[in-house]
């Protein structure tokens, strides 16, 4: 499976100016491609296995736009959509903006969570761990009433509607901005009219574009999810990739292009790798490593990562203890261009994500000291700096 495009960006640092260089790879189009960058004198590599590859600065491939809209339209929209990306996402009527982490804090509306955090079916419970989730940092209530372990059963449609149907009608009297995680159509609609703001569906349309549809009329977000099978079933067979980052990009595009036929704008979807969906915990770790890759779409990019057992293979720490883990690869994922990060620790997540977003995406003078930050305590020495109380609190800025 090959992507029509596969755009490699620059490295975070590198990728302040216009001028660093990223590497696109096509698929299709050779003639055309040849034409439209020598119309701007910008080199091309045809390649044996019938790709062509271009290695171009941001300003680069916004100047090659105009003579590739004449000669492939279809391959100028999808570089369009990398070089001016969504910038804030679309939920039901709210625009969330992606200038900043998003964390999607973790609600399991059963008592079977892989990681034990479950809250059961009381929806007392569930709007007093919202209310801490919210407390800790997250922007989003991600509430799943059926857990998605394949070693658990799946869940009446019906039943599963009610329960996940009262508990988001009660988070959103809350004030709580609410995503569900189900696949079921049923559910779908039921939390939708309930007032979710998004679905985020897991099945990766491998069992129908019910869930999808929904979220369409409701005018919702959505979450499209890699997914390798239908969910809470293992393939007979493991899959096996040539190249796993690549054959998920071009599984992205296939299904971004369904998602937009059944009226999902743009805006409104995210998109998540599925770590854990379909892949060794080898596999996930390179997605993780390439997930810049992901940036070809232009699209809201999602990690739900946390406390996933390709954490365990690495350190050997259970599930309930893999928080730190989970959150410096949260950091390392931010400089690759998610955004949103579904997780079940907020507190630990907003701290860290704070710092990623000052390192990677802050500007010259956003820390800059002021005129009350220094000298922050004349005649300060290194013997002050040793003691464990200061006598005056470190003002935003400080220089030393």
């Amino acid at each position: 499976m090959t992507a029509t495009l596969r755009i490699v960006p620059p490295a975070y640092q590198q990728s302040a100016s216009g001028v660093a260089p990223a590497i696109a790879w096509f698929a299709g189009d050779r003639e055309a491609l040849q034409v439209a960058t020598s119309a701007i004198g910008l080199g091309i590599d045809l390649l044996d296995d019938g790709r062509s590859r271009i290695v171009a600065s941001h300003d680069q491939l916004r100047a090659l736009l105009p003579p590739l809209r004449d000669l492939a339209p279809g391959l100028a929209g999808r570089l369009e959509r990398y070089l001016d990306p969504v910038t804030a996402w679309r939920l039901r009527g709210r625009a969330v903006a992606l200038d900043r982490p998003l964390i999607m804090g973790i609600l399991n509306l059963t008592d079977d969570s892989f990681s034990g955090d479950g809250v059961g079916t009381s929806i007392d419970a569930a709007l007093a761990r919202a209310e801490d989730v919210r407390a800790a940092g997250a922007d989003i209530i991600d509430a799943g009433a059926e857990s998605a372990r394949a070693d658990r059963p799946v869940l009446d449609a019906g039943e599963e509607a009610e329960l996940a149907g009262h508990a988001v009608a009660a988070l959103v009297r809350e004030g709580h901005l609410v995503s569900t995680d189900t696949y079921k159509p049923l559910v779908a609609e039921a939390v939708l009219a309930a007032g979710a703001a998004l679905v985020n569906d897991i099945s990766g349309l491998t069992i129908g574009r019910g869930a999808a549809e929904a979220a369409a009329r409701a005018g919702a977000g959505y979450v499209l999810n890699y997914s390798y099978s239908p969910p809470k079933r293992r393939p007979d067979e493991p899959p096996r990739y040539a190249d796993v980052v690549e054959e998920t990009v071009a599984w992205m595009e296939a299904r971004l292009g369904e998602l937009e036929n059944l009226g999902l704008p743009r805006e409104a979807i995210a998109i998540d790798p599925g770590i854990a969906f379909g892949k060794s915990h080898d596999e996930d770790i390179q997605l993780l490593r390439r997930g810049g890759e992901l940036q070809t779409f232009g699209q809201p990019m999602l990690l739900a990562h946390s406390r996933k057992n390709f954490i365990g293979s690495i350190t050997g720490q259970p599930p309930a203890e893999r928080d730190l883990e989970t959150h410096m690869a949260s950091a390392l994922a931010y400089a690759q261009g998610f955004r949103i990060f579904r997780v079940h620790d907020p507190a630990g997540a907003r701290r860290a994500l704070d710092l990623a977003a000052a390192i990677v995406s802050g500007r010259p003078g956003d820390f800059e000291p002021d005129s009350t930050s220094w000298p922050w305590r004349a005649g300060a020495s290194a013997t002050h700096m040793t003691r464990q109380a200061p006598d005056k609190a470190a003002p935003r800025g400080q220089r030393w």
